[in-house]
């Protein structure tokens, strides 16, 4: 049953169809009680065929409602209209990552965002006896404003609980992301299912392409099951040693071989990320972050391709499920695994007119265009008594030609502070800062690094500075921000340059936070910092939030109150997603302020 434009449905006004596909038609409306855009989720028709659906429909729905996590998108209400089942969810507003990934590469901080935010929602999930069963990228949901939404729980949820053939003889998931084990129906499907999954996500970012591909459905589901998975490095070169380690574990066909949860593939992938050691060079007029990947090889996916069909099942083997199953199932499974357009991907407008043929997704987490990854710097042997060490990703980057002289000044700086010559490695620090265009982020970002390892904090803001006074958004010039600000807070002199941050960057939990802890630590009334981080802490999302906590945490104890100071602290400490540079001042912080 279609709903059109314009008709009511129950409380909700139906405004325009989004999409359609094999298990469900989705529809914006508005929901004129609550004055707010919803989208609802009709399940397909067939479903009704199965005389315990109604009651199973409803059961189920409860319990998806049930969880609550920032970064799953919720279910508000489930009913029926003239016989016909629907869900109505939170209406998304934004692109899909497969969407996103089609106009352009991650960066690297951005590709592990998203993995440690889908990793976050599905982690609670588990925990709440709750799988997925179809993770891949047209069902993570991104916004402008840089929110990250898993969605579609409630309908791998509901297909999949009941008795009748829509959810027994057949699969959900789709072909290129499905668990080897989903592949040949396995009823019992644990965690494993979705850590495969989710592996399948990390290697197209990594890798710049699903590991398997193939012209019918069938085929695909044959080489998750049997074939070898292709070497990430096979295809790709760039890719780092550690992560293809992190892909080989995760995309195990045996489930006892993959990694027990979802929270230890999330933190092996970031500490393989933090090796990328190789960045290129960066094409002018061009951000680091934005340069992609070159296509795969033709030759290797060919050769990964051909060794495929070489695969034959073991002898004496069950045949997986979708080739004992009657063709009228078959044909329905086709429609079912291939309606990427029905997933969580229309819970955003826009999102209909996404193509349902698999791309190579061009990637930055393995190109040597890479922003480079922050790595935790460790201090001169004039604060901490500890050696300067240089992040490796920042010792390869080759500079783009434009560049080159800019870069010169800037090396000379560092020599001139390996000798000591502070005054003279500034101004030569300046110089090439002067000759830097604004627009180069990556550049920007390398010599933040560099500065970084050396323990230059006012320096690096001003390159900061310079960068976010051209493109106060740009979320990697941020993310490199949050360390850098939080130590040129501790500087007594700093106050002027961290003003600055506020006044250009307004309600930005970094810079909040920042302004407090400078208030904290040097203003006459250390109390005056608090407005701050409390502002800090309303406003703060994803990796902001444990900052601007960190900080309030120093703030009770430098304002008498210790326990609660020590307790927040250690409560940031527990977030297994927490920055090493952070977790390196908290430790810092805690045994300074720790009762003897």
């Amino acid at each position: 049953m279609a709903f059109t434009n314009g008709q009511n449905v129950g409380p909700y006004r139906i405004l325009e169809q989004l999409g359609q596909g094999g298990m469900a038609t989705v529809y914006k409306a508005y929901h004129a009680g609550l004055d707010r855009y919803v989208a609802i989720k009709v399940l397909h028709a067939a479903f009704r065929e199965d005389p315990s659906f109604t009651a199973r429909f409803t059961r189920e729905a409860r319990v998806v409602a049930k969880l609550e996590h920032p970064n799953i998108v919720p279910i508000y209400d489930y009913s029926e209209y003239e016989g016909q089942p629907y869900l109505v969810m939170k209406f998304i507003e934004g692109e899909t990552l497969k969407s996103r990934l089609a106009h352009g590469p991650l960066s690297a901080t951005e590709a592990v965002r998203v993995i440690q935010t889908v990793g976050a929602a599905l982690a609670y999930a588990h925990s709440k006896g709750i799988l997925h069963r179809d993770i891949k990228p047209s069902n993570v949901l991104l916004t402008p404003e840089g929110g990250i939404y898993l969605a579609d729980f409630g309908l791998a949820r509901i297909a999949q609980s009941g008795e009748s053939t829509l959810s027994t003889d057949m699969m959900l998931g789709t072909p290129h992301y499905i668990s080897p084990e989903q592949a040949q129906g396995v009823k019992n499907l644990d965690a494993g299912t979705d850590i495969y999954s989710l592996g399948v996500v990390m290697y197209e970012l990594s890798v710049g392409r699903v590991p398997f591909n193939a012209d019918t459905p069938f085929s695909i589901i044959h080489d998750h099951i049997f074939t070898p998975l292709p070497l990430p490095r096979a295809i790709n070169p760039k890719v780092p040693a550690a992560v293809e380690r992190v892909l080989l574990k995760a995309l195990a066909k045996d489930r006892k071989d993959r990694y027990a949860d979802v929270d230890s593939l999330v933190g092996a992938f970031q500490d393989a990320v933090r090796e990328v050691t190789t960045v290129a060079a960066v094409p002018a007029k061009a951000s680091v972050s934005t340069v992609k990947l070159a296509a795969p090889p033709p030759a290797a996916a060919g050769k990964a391709r051909a060794g495929a069909g070489a695969v034959k099942p073991p002898a004496g083997a069950r045949l997986p499920l979708w080739r004992r199953v009657p063709k009228w199932l078959l044909i329905l499974l086709v429609l079912m695994a291939c309606g990427c357009t029905c997933t969580g991907a229309f819970l955003m407008l826009g999102a209909a007119g996404e193509r349902q043929n698999q791309r190579a997704t061009q990637t930055a987490l393995a190109a040597s265009a890479l922003t480079p990854v922050m790595q935790t710097p460790v201090r001169p042997a004039t604060m901490e008594g500890k050696l300067t060490q240089e992040p490796q990703a920042a010792q390869d980057f080759i500079i783009p030609e434009d560049l080159r002289e800019a870069w010169k000044r800037f090396e000379q700086g560092l020599a001139f502070l390996n000798e000591g010559n502070q005054a003279a490695a500034d101004k030569e620090f300046i110089t090439a800062l002067d000759m830097l265009p604004a627009d180069r982020t990556g550049v920007i970002i390398l010599a933040v690094q560099k500065l970084n390892a050396r323990g230059q904090w006012i320096m690096s803001a001003q390159y900061l500075q310079k960068g976010l006074d051209k493109s106060p958004n740009d979320t990697d010039l941020r993310a490199a921000s949050a360390e850098v600000l939080f130590q040129v807070a501790g500087i007594r002199d700093a106050e002027p340059l961290v003003r600055w941050f506020v006044e250009r960057i307004p309600r930005w939990a970094i810079s909040q936070g920042a302004m407090g802890r400078w208030l904290t630590l040097w203003s006459p009334s250390p109390k005056d910092g608090e407005p701050f981080i409390r502002d800090g802490m309303e406003i703060a999302r994803g990796e902001e939030k444990p900052f601007v906590r960190a900080i309030m945490g120093e703030h009770y104890c430098v304002t008498g109150n210790t326990a609660e100071g020590i307790s927040l602290m250690k409560e940031v400490m527990s977030d297994p997603n927490l920055p090493p540079w952070l977790r390196v001042e908290l430790e810092r912080m805690i045994e300074k302020w720790q009762p003897k």
